[in-house]
């Protein structure tokens, strides 16, 4: 298979090294069938960058309608480009949206995601509550807020974890040879929680892109993350985490609603506020 003109884009690469949209909204339906019941059709991407999950999503059924808000025109552009248009009609039920996650929107929605640790980028109590009481404004009677989160004993160090990403397909159908994916978490600040990480990537040749993306987050806990919401206007809360395969060492994908947890080197969580 010829190798792809993208293959070296980095909005292509962090597609194929952080995001797993259908995971993502397999788990969403899942906890919105259990929590309310039925299937939800209206969702919401903040922070949506290329608006892949926005995509996904309407490309699951007709019924289904997606918005994605995100302040980069440019990767708004380019998801528009690589993912709305080759929609073709269905790229009509996708709205692209260049603005602040925390001005409100309309129409109201079933659910809205913001996922990859996004709204870390927050970094005091109120900026944080504003954005969730937006999100709290513009979901239906009923919806649910998803935002996922990380931890764990080695969260906070300073380190670099490497990944390799197997030969896989782009956006336009052509390959785009293995490459690695570096995470780096270079400075952690106790006094403010303060949190700098990096993407880079390397490639066979030997070349790679450094600092891809960079990140300048807050590092939120779990408890703070569900007070905040509770000061939004959020019913209640919930938190999911992922499991550990002990015989595979990784973790088993799978997440479930815990009231607590044994703390380890490395969790992922998902925590869905309830309107």
């Amino acid at each position: 298979m010829k190798i792809s003109p993208l293959s070296r884009d980095r909005h292509v690469l962090y597609e194929l090294s952080v995001q797993s949209v259908d995971y993502d909204l397999d788990c969403f339906e899942r906890i919105y069938r259990t929590l309310r019941g039925g299937r939800f059709r209206l969702l919401r991407e903040d922070f949506c960058g290329t608006a892949a999950g926005a995509c996904a999503w309407v490309a699951r059924r007709r019924e289904n309608r997606a918005w994605g808000v995100d302040l980069d025109a440019r990767t708004l552009a380019w998801g528009r480009r690589h993912h709305v248009e080759p929609l073709g009609e269905a790229g009509r039920r996708v709205v692209l949206v260049r603005g602040d996650v925390r001005t409100p929107r309309r129409p109201r929605v079933d659910v809205v995601a913001a996922m990859n640790f996004s709204f870390w980028v927050f970094k005091r109590r109120d900026m944080l509550r504003d954005y969730f009481r937006q999100v709290r404004r513009s979901l239906r009677p009923g919806g649910l807020f998803f935002a996922n989160m990380f931890g764990g004993t080695e969260s906070m160090d300073a380190m670099i974890e490497s990944r390799r990403i197997p030969t896989t397909q782009g956006p336009d159908g052509l390959r785009v040879p293995s490459f690695t994916y570096d995470w780096e978490q270079k400075r952690f600040d106790p006094i403010s929680h303060d949190l700098l990480c990096y993407i880079h990537y390397r490639f066979r040749d030997g070349t790679g892109i450094r600092r891809a993306f960079t990140y300048d987050w807050r590092f939120w806990s779990l408890p703070e993350i569900r007070e905040v919401m509770e000061e939004a206007g959020f019913a209640s809360s919930e938190v999911y985490l992922e499991g550990w395969d002990e015989k595979h060492n990784r973790s088993d994908e799978i997440y479930r609603r815990r009231v607590s947890f044994e703390n380890q080197l490395g969790w992922i969580a998902l925590v869905v506020g309830l309107a």
